[in-house]
Protein backbone atom coordinates (compact mmCIF):
# COMPACT_ATOMS: atom_id res chain seq x y z
CA UNK A 1 0.00 0.00 0.00
CA UNK A 2 2.96 2.58 1.01
CA UNK A 3 4.53 1.55 -2.47
CA UNK A 4 1.39 2.26 -4.50
CA UNK A 5 0.95 5.65 -2.90
CA UNK A 6 4.55 6.59 -3.51
CA UNK A 7 3.93 5.73 -6.75
CA UNK A 8 1.01 7.92 -7.25
CA UNK A 9 2.43 11.02 -5.45
CA UNK A 10 5.82 10.91 -7.91
CA UNK A 11 3.54 9.89 -10.59
CA UNK A 12 1.48 13.33 -10.41
CA UNK A 13 4.91 15.33 -9.21
CA UNK A 14 6.08 14.26 -12.31
CA UNK A 15 3.19 15.36 -14.41
CA UNK A 16 3.58 19.05 -16.73
CA UNK A 17 0.17 19.36 -17.77
CA UNK A 18 -1.58 22.67 -17.27
CA UNK A 19 -5.32 23.53 -17.23
CA UNK A 20 -6.15 27.02 -18.85
CA UNK A 21 -7.57 27.86 -14.97
CA UNK A 22 -6.49 29.27 -12.04
CA UNK A 23 -8.04 29.89 -9.10
CA UNK A 24 -9.18 33.04 -6.78
CA UNK A 25 -9.31 33.03 -3.31
CA UNK A 26 -11.63 34.26 -0.87
CA UNK A 27 -10.84 34.32 2.54
CA UNK A 28 -13.77 34.30 5.08
CA UNK A 29 -13.94 33.27 9.03
CA UNK A 30 -16.64 31.36 11.45
CA UNK A 31 -19.15 33.57 12.71
CA UNK A 32 -21.27 30.77 14.41
CA UNK A 33 -22.20 27.34 14.90
CA UNK A 34 -25.55 25.89 14.90
CA UNK A 35 -26.54 22.48 15.74
CA UNK A 36 -27.26 21.38 11.93
CA UNK A 37 -25.38 24.46 10.50
CA UNK A 38 -22.06 26.59 9.97
CA UNK A 39 -22.03 30.19 9.34
CA UNK A 40 -19.27 31.81 7.51
CA UNK A 41 -18.51 35.60 6.71
CA UNK A 42 -16.89 36.96 3.81
CA UNK A 43 -15.90 40.56 2.63
CA UNK A 44 -18.37 39.55 -0.14
CA UNK A 45 -19.64 36.32 -1.96
CA UNK A 46 -18.91 36.82 -5.67
CA UNK A 47 -18.37 33.66 -7.72
CA UNK A 48 -19.70 31.31 -4.48
CA UNK A 49 -22.36 29.27 -5.42
CA UNK A 50 -25.10 26.99 -4.17
CA UNK A 51 -24.05 23.28 -3.79
CA UNK A 52 -19.51 24.86 -3.83
CA UNK A 53 -17.20 23.33 -1.49
CA UNK A 54 -15.64 25.85 1.15
CA UNK A 55 -11.78 24.91 2.51
CA UNK A 56 -9.58 24.75 5.66
CA UNK A 57 -6.05 25.28 4.85
CA UNK A 58 -4.07 22.48 6.05
CA UNK A 59 -0.88 21.52 5.68
CA UNK A 60 -0.36 23.82 2.80
CA UNK A 61 -3.57 22.42 1.03
CA UNK A 62 -6.94 23.22 1.03
CA UNK A 63 -8.99 20.47 2.85
CA UNK A 64 -13.19 20.14 1.66
CA UNK A 65 -14.97 21.58 4.97
CA UNK A 66 -18.51 22.73 4.34
CA UNK A 67 -20.77 22.51 1.18
CA UNK A 68 -22.67 25.47 0.67
CA UNK A 69 -25.90 25.36 1.41
CA UNK A 70 -27.00 28.85 1.29
CA UNK A 71 -25.50 32.33 0.94
CA UNK A 72 -26.01 36.43 0.87
CA UNK A 73 -24.11 38.86 -0.43
CA UNK A 74 -21.51 38.91 2.49
CA UNK A 75 -22.28 35.47 4.55
CA UNK A 76 -22.94 31.31 3.46
CA UNK A 77 -24.62 28.51 5.78
CA UNK A 78 -22.71 25.42 5.27
CA UNK A 79 -23.28 21.74 6.60
CA UNK A 80 -19.87 19.87 7.31
CA UNK A 81 -18.13 17.91 4.95
CA UNK A 82 -16.86 14.98 6.75
CA UNK A 83 -15.22 15.00 10.22
CA UNK A 84 -13.69 18.37 10.29
CA UNK A 85 -13.02 20.61 13.43
CA UNK A 86 -14.10 23.98 13.45
CA UNK A 87 -14.91 26.56 15.69
CA UNK A 88 -15.63 30.28 15.83
CA UNK A 89 -12.90 32.41 14.08
CA UNK A 90 -11.74 29.25 11.81
CA UNK A 91 -10.82 30.80 8.66
CA UNK A 92 -12.82 29.68 5.80
CA UNK A 93 -11.75 29.30 1.90
CA UNK A 94 -13.45 29.52 -1.51
CA UNK A 95 -12.22 29.41 -4.67
CA UNK A 96 -13.33 30.47 -7.57
CA UNK A 97 -12.21 29.84 -10.86
CA UNK A 98 -11.00 32.17 -13.09
CA UNK A 99 -10.88 31.06 -16.78
CA UNK A 100 -7.80 32.99 -18.76
CA UNK A 101 -7.24 33.82 -22.02
CA UNK A 102 -3.48 32.48 -23.45
CA UNK A 103 -2.88 35.82 -24.51
CA UNK A 104 -3.86 37.79 -21.77
CA UNK A 105 -2.19 35.38 -18.96
CA UNK A 106 1.01 35.13 -21.22
CA UNK A 107 1.42 39.07 -20.88
CA UNK A 108 0.44 39.30 -17.79
CA UNK A 109 3.36 36.44 -16.74
CA UNK A 110 5.77 38.40 -18.93
CA UNK A 111 5.47 41.33 -16.13
CA UNK A 112 5.41 39.20 -13.23
CA UNK A 113 8.36 38.94 -11.07
CA UNK A 114 10.45 35.91 -10.71
CA UNK A 115 10.07 35.52 -7.13
CA UNK A 116 7.35 33.60 -5.57
CA UNK A 117 5.83 32.90 -2.41
CA UNK A 118 3.86 29.66 -1.84
CA UNK A 119 2.37 30.55 1.59
CA UNK A 120 0.47 34.13 -0.11
CA UNK A 121 -0.30 31.98 -3.39
CA UNK A 122 -1.88 29.52 -1.27
CA UNK A 123 -4.04 31.65 0.96
CA UNK A 124 -4.30 35.01 -0.80
CA UNK A 125 -5.02 34.64 -4.55
CA UNK A 126 -3.23 32.16 -7.30
CA UNK A 127 -3.77 34.85 -9.68
CA UNK A 128 -2.08 37.93 -7.95
CA UNK A 129 1.13 37.01 -9.48
CA UNK A 130 3.59 38.79 -6.00
CA UNK A 131 1.15 41.91 -6.39
CA UNK A 132 1.13 41.88 -2.21
CA UNK A 133 4.86 41.83 -2.33
CA UNK A 134 5.99 45.75 -1.95
CA UNK A 135 6.73 46.61 1.29
CA UNK A 136 3.51 48.87 1.73
CA UNK A 137 2.40 49.57 5.28
CA UNK A 138 -1.35 48.66 5.67
CA UNK A 139 -3.51 47.85 8.94
CA UNK A 140 -6.03 45.65 9.04
CA UNK A 141 -7.99 45.33 11.84
CA UNK A 142 -11.13 43.60 13.84
CA UNK A 143 -13.20 44.15 17.16
CA UNK A 144 -16.19 41.20 17.41
CA UNK A 145 -18.53 40.86 20.75
CA UNK A 146 -20.70 38.14 20.72
CA UNK A 147 -23.02 36.44 23.33
CA UNK A 148 -24.46 32.92 23.24
CA UNK A 149 -27.43 32.17 25.55
CA UNK A 150 -28.90 28.53 25.61
CA UNK A 151 -32.59 28.64 27.25
CA UNK A 152 -33.90 25.15 28.44
CA UNK A 153 -36.27 24.00 31.01
CA UNK A 154 -33.95 23.33 33.81
CA UNK A 155 -31.38 25.91 33.13
CA UNK A 156 -29.98 29.18 31.21
CA UNK A 157 -26.59 29.45 29.85
CA UNK A 158 -25.58 32.80 28.69
CA UNK A 159 -21.29 32.79 27.52
CA UNK A 160 -19.79 36.13 26.36
CA UNK A 161 -16.98 36.26 23.97
CA UNK A 162 -14.65 38.93 22.81
CA UNK A 163 -12.51 38.86 19.98
CA UNK A 164 -9.57 41.27 18.99
CA UNK A 165 -7.58 40.86 15.93
CA UNK A 166 -4.89 43.05 13.95
CA UNK A 167 -2.75 42.75 11.15
CA UNK A 168 0.12 45.84 10.73
CA UNK A 169 2.32 45.37 8.01
CA UNK A 170 5.26 47.27 7.08
CA UNK A 171 4.57 50.44 9.81
CA UNK A 172 6.10 53.68 9.72
CA UNK A 173 7.03 52.45 5.97
CA UNK A 174 9.58 50.19 8.01
CA UNK A 175 10.18 46.20 7.27
CA UNK A 176 8.29 44.98 10.84
CA UNK A 177 5.06 43.36 10.56
CA UNK A 178 2.88 42.54 13.22
CA UNK A 179 -0.14 40.28 13.95
CA UNK A 180 -2.52 39.71 17.37
CA UNK A 181 -5.78 37.32 17.63
CA UNK A 182 -6.83 37.20 20.97
CA UNK A 183 -10.18 35.91 22.52
CA UNK A 184 -11.52 36.13 25.80
CA UNK A 185 -14.87 33.72 26.70
CA UNK A 186 -16.43 34.22 29.56
CA UNK A 187 -19.72 32.93 31.35
CA UNK A 188 -22.50 35.82 32.85
CA UNK A 189 -21.68 33.99 36.31
CA UNK A 190 -17.49 33.18 35.99
CA UNK A 191 -16.20 37.27 35.61
CA UNK A 192 -15.18 36.82 39.38
CA UNK A 193 -13.07 33.94 38.93
CA UNK A 194 -11.09 34.97 35.88
CA UNK A 195 -7.87 36.24 38.03
CA UNK A 196 -8.04 32.33 39.45
CA UNK A 197 -6.96 31.10 35.96
CA UNK A 198 -6.36 33.66 32.99
CA UNK A 199 -5.56 31.00 30.79
CA UNK A 200 -8.64 29.63 30.86
CA UNK A 201 -10.65 32.48 29.54
CA UNK A 202 -7.99 34.49 27.32
CA UNK A 203 -6.75 32.34 24.43
CA UNK A 204 -3.28 34.11 22.82
CA UNK A 205 -4.24 31.95 19.16
CA UNK A 206 -1.38 34.63 17.39
CA UNK A 207 0.86 37.29 19.05
CA UNK A 208 4.22 37.61 16.69
CA UNK A 209 6.22 40.38 15.14
CA UNK A 210 7.60 39.78 11.74
CA UNK A 211 10.52 41.74 10.02
CA UNK A 212 11.26 41.42 6.36
CA UNK A 213 15.05 41.83 5.95
CA UNK A 214 13.68 42.56 1.90
CA UNK A 215 10.63 40.85 -0.55
CA UNK A 216 11.90 37.64 -0.23
CA UNK A 217 13.31 36.67 3.81
CA UNK A 218 12.09 37.24 7.06
CA UNK A 219 12.25 36.33 10.48
CA UNK A 220 8.97 36.26 13.06
CA UNK A 221 8.95 36.34 16.81
CA UNK A 222 5.80 34.96 18.92
CA UNK A 223 3.14 32.83 18.72
CA UNK A 224 2.24 32.19 14.89
CA UNK A 225 0.72 29.44 12.44
CA UNK A 226 3.16 29.11 9.62
CA UNK A 227 0.47 28.16 6.67
CA UNK A 228 3.50 25.89 5.38
CA UNK A 229 3.86 23.94 8.10
CA UNK A 230 0.05 24.58 9.59
CA UNK A 231 -0.75 21.20 10.67
CA UNK A 232 1.38 21.77 13.59
CA UNK A 233 -0.93 24.73 14.54
CA UNK A 234 1.16 27.54 16.38
CA UNK A 235 4.32 27.65 17.14
CA UNK A 236 6.04 29.69 20.65
CA UNK A 237 9.66 30.99 19.10
CA UNK A 238 11.37 31.79 16.00
CA UNK A 239 10.79 31.25 13.19
CA UNK A 240 12.60 31.77 9.76
CA UNK A 241 11.49 31.64 5.76
CA UNK A 242 12.75 32.53 2.80
CA UNK A 243 12.26 32.20 -1.15
CA UNK A 244 14.28 31.63 -3.71
CA UNK A 245 12.82 31.72 -7.15
CA UNK A 246 10.28 28.99 -6.99
CA UNK A 247 11.51 27.33 -4.17
CA UNK A 248 10.57 28.31 -0.58
CA UNK A 249 12.31 26.88 2.86
CA UNK A 250 13.01 27.93 6.47
CA UNK A 251 13.38 26.75 9.99
CA UNK A 252 11.24 26.81 13.33
CA UNK A 253 11.98 26.64 16.92
CA UNK A 254 10.45 27.25 19.96
CA UNK A 255 7.57 25.05 21.60
CA UNK A 256 4.02 24.34 21.62
CA UNK A 257 1.09 25.49 23.51
CA UNK A 258 -0.20 24.12 26.19
CA UNK A 259 -2.74 20.68 25.61
CA UNK A 260 -5.30 21.77 28.26
CA UNK A 261 -5.53 25.52 28.58
CA UNK A 262 -3.41 26.64 25.36
CA UNK A 263 -0.88 28.75 27.61
CA UNK A 264 2.67 29.33 26.88
CA UNK A 265 4.31 25.82 27.95
CA UNK A 266 8.26 25.78 27.46
CA UNK A 267 8.55 22.39 28.29
CA UNK A 268 6.94 21.29 24.87
CA UNK A 269 9.85 22.33 22.97
CA UNK A 270 9.72 21.43 19.23
CA UNK A 271 12.11 22.18 15.87
CA UNK A 272 12.13 21.67 12.23
CA UNK A 273 13.07 22.58 8.72
CA UNK A 274 10.41 22.93 5.35
CA UNK A 275 10.83 23.12 1.88
CA UNK A 276 8.67 24.41 -1.24
CA UNK A 277 8.42 24.07 -4.45
CA UNK A 278 5.85 26.36 -6.57
CA UNK A 279 5.73 26.30 -10.22
CA UNK A 280 2.51 29.21 -11.89
CA UNK A 281 2.23 29.68 -15.43
CA UNK A 282 -0.34 30.38 -17.82
CA UNK A 283 -1.94 27.44 -17.56
CA UNK A 284 -1.97 26.71 -14.11
CA UNK A 285 0.08 26.21 -10.78
CA UNK A 286 1.72 23.05 -9.03
CA UNK A 287 3.28 23.10 -5.56
CA UNK A 288 4.70 20.90 -3.59
CA UNK A 289 6.72 20.67 -0.25
CA UNK A 290 8.01 18.63 3.02
CA UNK A 291 8.52 19.00 6.34
CA UNK A 292 10.26 17.16 8.89
CA UNK A 293 9.56 17.90 12.95
CA UNK A 294 11.03 16.77 16.26
CA UNK A 295 8.56 17.43 19.18
CA UNK A 296 9.71 17.12 22.56
CA UNK A 297 8.23 16.99 26.48
CA UNK A 298 11.23 18.00 28.93
CA UNK A 299 13.82 17.50 26.09
CA UNK A 300 12.75 14.03 25.33
CA UNK A 301 11.10 12.80 22.08
CA UNK A 302 7.83 13.00 22.11
CA UNK A 303 7.19 12.81 18.29
CA UNK A 304 9.13 12.64 15.21
CA UNK A 305 7.96 12.97 11.46
CA UNK A 306 7.46 14.31 8.04
CA UNK A 307 5.14 15.33 5.88
CA UNK A 308 4.41 15.65 2.08
CA UNK A 309 1.60 17.64 -0.17
CA UNK A 310 1.21 18.09 -3.50
CA UNK A 311 -0.89 20.09 -5.38
CA UNK A 312 -1.59 20.02 -8.94
CA UNK A 313 -3.75 21.54 -12.05
CA UNK A 314 -3.32 18.32 -13.86
CA UNK A 315 -5.54 19.16 -16.76
CA UNK A 316 -7.81 21.95 -17.72
CA UNK A 317 -10.71 20.81 -15.51
CA UNK A 318 -9.17 18.36 -13.21
CA UNK A 319 -7.26 19.05 -10.22
CA UNK A 320 -5.57 17.28 -7.70
CA UNK A 321 -4.43 17.66 -3.89
CA UNK A 322 -2.23 14.68 -2.06
CA UNK A 323 -1.03 15.00 1.72
CA UNK A 324 1.27 12.12 3.36
CA UNK A 325 2.66 12.15 7.00
CA UNK A 326 5.07 9.88 8.22
CA UNK A 327 5.85 8.98 11.91
CA UNK A 328 9.77 8.20 12.49
CA UNK A 329 9.78 7.48 16.27
CA UNK A 330 8.20 5.03 18.48
CA UNK A 331 8.56 3.41 21.81
CA UNK A 332 9.03 -0.28 22.11
CA UNK A 333 9.08 -2.30 25.17
CA UNK A 334 9.58 1.10 26.64
CA UNK A 335 12.40 1.37 24.49
CA UNK A 336 13.08 4.59 21.87
CA UNK A 337 13.78 3.41 18.31
CA UNK A 338 13.27 4.74 14.50
CA UNK A 339 10.65 3.76 12.42
CA UNK A 340 8.76 4.38 9.20
CA UNK A 341 4.75 4.91 10.22
CA UNK A 342 2.65 6.11 7.24
CA UNK A 343 0.40 7.81 9.61
CA UNK A 344 -2.13 10.19 7.39
CA UNK A 345 -2.95 9.77 3.86
CA UNK A 346 -5.22 12.29 1.50
CA UNK A 347 -5.93 12.58 -1.42
CA UNK A 348 -8.45 14.60 -3.84
CA UNK A 349 -9.35 14.91 -7.29
CA UNK A 350 -12.06 17.51 -8.23
CA UNK A 351 -13.07 17.29 -11.76
CA UNK A 352 -15.14 19.81 -13.72
CA UNK A 353 -16.40 17.92 -17.40
CA UNK A 354 -19.20 20.87 -18.43
CA UNK A 355 -19.16 24.25 -17.12
CA UNK A 356 -22.39 23.83 -14.81
CA UNK A 357 -21.46 20.08 -13.19
CA UNK A 358 -18.34 20.21 -10.39
CA UNK A 359 -17.14 16.36 -9.29
CA UNK A 360 -14.91 15.83 -6.25
CA UNK A 361 -14.05 12.45 -4.87
CA UNK A 362 -12.09 11.91 -1.74
CA UNK A 363 -10.04 9.40 0.07
CA UNK A 364 -8.69 10.14 3.89
CA UNK A 365 -6.64 7.12 5.82
CA UNK A 366 -5.49 8.10 9.31
CA UNK A 367 -3.68 6.19 12.32
CA UNK A 368 -3.72 7.04 15.99
CA UNK A 369 -1.05 9.98 16.65
CA UNK A 370 0.55 9.10 19.89
CA UNK A 371 2.86 11.63 22.04
CA UNK A 372 5.27 8.73 23.96
CA UNK A 373 6.03 11.51 26.29
CA UNK A 374 3.20 13.18 27.16
CA UNK A 375 0.92 10.53 27.88
CA UNK A 376 3.71 8.79 29.01
CA UNK A 377 1.03 7.40 32.18
CA UNK A 378 -0.85 5.72 29.22
CA UNK A 379 2.20 3.60 27.86
CA UNK A 380 0.97 0.62 29.29
CA UNK A 381 -2.25 0.44 27.65
CA UNK A 382 -3.34 -0.59 24.82
CA UNK A 383 -2.08 2.27 21.99
CA UNK A 384 -4.73 1.84 18.79
CA UNK A 385 -3.00 1.75 15.87
CA UNK A 386 -5.90 0.86 13.56
CA UNK A 387 -5.96 3.07 10.54
CA UNK A 388 -9.60 5.11 9.83
CA UNK A 389 -10.02 5.27 6.17
CA UNK A 390 -12.95 7.66 4.74
CA UNK A 391 -14.03 7.98 0.90
CA UNK A 392 -16.35 10.68 -0.29
CA UNK A 393 -18.21 12.26 -3.12
CA UNK A 394 -19.44 15.17 -4.08
CA UNK A 395 -21.27 16.66 -7.07
CA UNK A 396 -23.00 20.09 -7.71
CA UNK A 397 -25.01 20.65 -10.83
CA UNK A 398 -27.04 23.71 -12.56
CA UNK A 399 -28.91 22.44 -15.15
CA UNK A 400 -30.74 26.15 -15.62
CA UNK A 401 -30.19 29.80 -14.34
CA UNK A 402 -30.98 30.32 -10.42
CA UNK A 403 -31.34 26.23 -10.35
CA UNK A 404 -28.72 24.20 -8.58
CA UNK A 405 -28.89 20.58 -7.64
CA UNK A 406 -26.02 18.86 -5.63
CA UNK A 407 -25.00 16.63 -2.90
CA UNK A 408 -22.02 14.73 -1.20
CA UNK A 409 -21.97 10.95 0.40
CA UNK A 410 -19.43 9.51 3.07
CA UNK A 411 -18.29 5.93 4.11
CA UNK A 412 -15.87 6.24 7.05
CA UNK A 413 -14.59 2.67 8.19
CA UNK A 414 -12.30 0.66 10.37
CA UNK A 415 -11.53 -2.55 11.80
CA UNK A 416 -13.26 -2.19 15.31
CA UNK A 417 -16.01 -0.75 14.56
CA UNK A 418 -19.34 -3.21 13.84
CA UNK A 419 -20.48 -1.23 11.14
CA UNK A 420 -19.14 1.61 9.31
CA UNK A 421 -20.41 4.87 9.29
CA UNK A 422 -22.53 6.32 6.40
CA UNK A 423 -23.73 10.00 5.52
CA UNK A 424 -25.34 11.44 2.63
CA UNK A 425 -26.77 14.69 1.44
CA UNK A 426 -28.51 16.28 -1.23
CA UNK A 427 -30.37 19.83 -2.15
CA UNK A 428 -32.53 21.47 -4.55
CA UNK A 429 -31.71 25.48 -4.30
CA UNK A 430 -33.98 28.04 -6.68
CA UNK A 431 -32.17 30.90 -5.59
CA UNK A 432 -34.23 34.21 -7.27
CA UNK A 433 -38.04 32.72 -7.56
CA UNK A 434 -40.18 35.16 -9.39
CA UNK A 435 -42.08 38.24 -7.28
CA UNK A 436 -40.51 37.46 -4.19
CA UNK A 437 -36.89 37.52 -4.74
CA UNK A 438 -35.92 35.36 -2.39
CA UNK A 439 -33.62 32.30 -2.45
CA UNK A 440 -35.46 28.80 -1.31
CA UNK A 441 -33.71 25.64 -0.53
CA UNK A 442 -34.84 21.85 0.07
CA UNK A 443 -32.70 19.21 1.81
CA UNK A 444 -32.36 16.01 3.23
CA UNK A 445 -29.50 14.35 5.38
CA UNK A 446 -28.63 10.58 5.58
CA UNK A 447 -26.87 9.46 8.97
CA UNK A 448 -26.13 5.86 9.82
CA UNK A 449 -23.18 4.91 12.54
CA UNK A 450 -22.97 2.35 14.86
CA UNK A 451 -25.22 4.25 17.67
CA UNK A 452 -27.23 6.24 15.47
CA UNK A 453 -29.30 6.10 12.44
CA UNK A 454 -31.48 8.61 11.28
CA UNK A 455 -32.72 11.12 8.55
CA UNK A 456 -33.00 15.22 8.20
CA UNK A 457 -35.10 17.22 6.03
CA UNK A 458 -35.26 20.70 5.93
CA UNK A 459 -36.34 23.75 4.19
CA UNK A 460 -34.81 26.95 4.03
CA UNK A 461 -36.28 30.46 2.62
CA UNK A 462 -33.58 33.52 2.34
CA UNK A 463 -33.73 36.85 1.27
CA UNK A 464 -31.20 40.33 0.76
CA UNK A 465 -32.93 43.66 1.55
CA UNK A 466 -32.09 47.19 0.96
CA UNK A 467 -29.46 46.12 -1.85
CA UNK A 468 -27.70 43.63 0.14
CA UNK A 469 -26.97 45.47 3.75
CA UNK A 470 -29.83 43.29 5.58
CA UNK A 471 -29.46 39.52 4.62
CA UNK A 472 -32.60 37.41 6.62
CA UNK A 473 -33.32 33.39 6.49
CA UNK A 474 -35.83 31.22 7.65
CA UNK A 475 -34.91 27.43 7.79
CA UNK A 476 -36.76 24.59 9.60
CA UNK A 477 -35.49 21.12 10.23
CA UNK A 478 -36.82 17.81 11.12
CA UNK A 479 -34.94 15.49 12.91
CA UNK A 480 -35.95 11.55 13.07
CA UNK A 481 -32.88 9.23 15.05
CA UNK A 482 -33.11 5.95 16.40
CA UNK A 483 -30.56 4.91 19.02
CA UNK A 484 -29.09 1.95 17.93
CA UNK A 485 -28.28 -0.08 21.14
CA UNK A 486 -31.24 1.32 23.06
CA UNK A 487 -33.79 1.40 19.80
CA UNK A 488 -34.78 4.72 21.38
CA UNK A 489 -36.19 7.35 19.04
CA UNK A 490 -35.53 10.94 19.18
CA UNK A 491 -37.53 13.38 17.23
CA UNK A 492 -36.67 16.82 16.70
CA UNK A 493 -38.43 19.97 15.23
CA UNK A 494 -36.35 23.01 14.52
CA UNK A 495 -36.48 26.69 13.74
CA UNK A 496 -34.19 28.96 13.06
CA UNK A 497 -34.70 32.98 12.33
CA UNK A 498 -30.94 34.69 11.02
CA UNK A 499 -30.67 38.37 10.67
CA UNK A 500 -27.28 40.23 9.72
CA UNK A 501 -27.19 44.00 9.28
CA UNK A 502 -24.43 46.06 7.82
CA UNK A 503 -24.82 49.13 9.59
CA UNK A 504 -21.97 50.68 7.91
CA UNK A 505 -18.79 49.77 5.85
CA UNK A 506 -16.82 48.38 8.33
CA UNK A 507 -19.78 47.44 11.08
CA UNK A 508 -21.68 44.59 11.11
CA UNK A 509 -24.74 43.51 13.82
CA UNK A 510 -25.87 39.61 13.69
CA UNK A 511 -28.86 37.78 15.94
CA UNK A 512 -29.39 34.16 15.06
CA UNK A 513 -32.32 31.87 16.98
CA UNK A 514 -32.94 28.42 16.72
CA UNK A 515 -35.59 26.85 18.66
CA UNK A 516 -35.40 22.57 18.93
CA UNK A 517 -38.72 21.30 19.90
CA UNK A 518 -38.60 17.98 21.66
CA UNK A 519 -41.36 15.52 23.35
CA UNK A 520 -40.46 16.39 26.97
CA UNK A 521 -37.80 19.18 26.62
CA UNK A 522 -37.59 22.57 24.79
CA UNK A 523 -34.35 23.88 23.73
CA UNK A 524 -33.58 27.71 22.31
CA UNK A 525 -30.27 29.56 21.28
CA UNK A 526 -29.76 33.18 21.11
CA UNK A 527 -26.98 34.40 19.50
CA UNK A 528 -25.78 37.95 19.14
CA UNK A 529 -22.48 39.49 17.22
CA UNK A 530 -21.36 42.93 16.66
CA UNK A 531 -18.34 43.15 14.77
CA UNK A 532 -16.20 46.50 13.57
CA UNK A 533 -13.53 46.52 11.30
CA UNK A 534 -10.96 48.90 10.84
Amino acid sequence: MKELLFFIFFICLSLNIFGQTSDAILKGSISYITSQNVYVKFENTDGIHMGDTLFIARNNVFIPALTVNNLSSISCVGTPVGEVSLSISTPIFGKIKVEKKLEEAISKESEAPVSVNVNDQAIKTLTQKNKDKELKPSVDGRIALSSYATLSNSATDIRYRYNLSLYTKHGSNSGISTETYLSFTHKSNELSLVGQDINKYLKIYSLAVTYDFNKSTNISFGRKINLNMANIGAVDGLQFQTVHRSLTYGAVAGSRPDYYNYSFNPNLMQFGVFAGHNIENENGSMQTSIAVFDQMNKFKTDRRFAYLQHSNSLLKKLDLFCSFEFDFYALKNLQPSNTFDLTSTYISLRYKPLKNLSLLVSYDARKNVYYYETFKNQIDSIIDRETRQGLRFNFNYRPVKYLSWGGSAGYRFQKSDPVPSINANSYLNYSLIPLILTSATINATLLKTNYIDGMVYGITLARDLLSGKIYTSLEYRLVNYTYANSHITLRQDIAELSVSWRIAKKLMLSADYEATYEKDNNLGRIYLNLTQRF
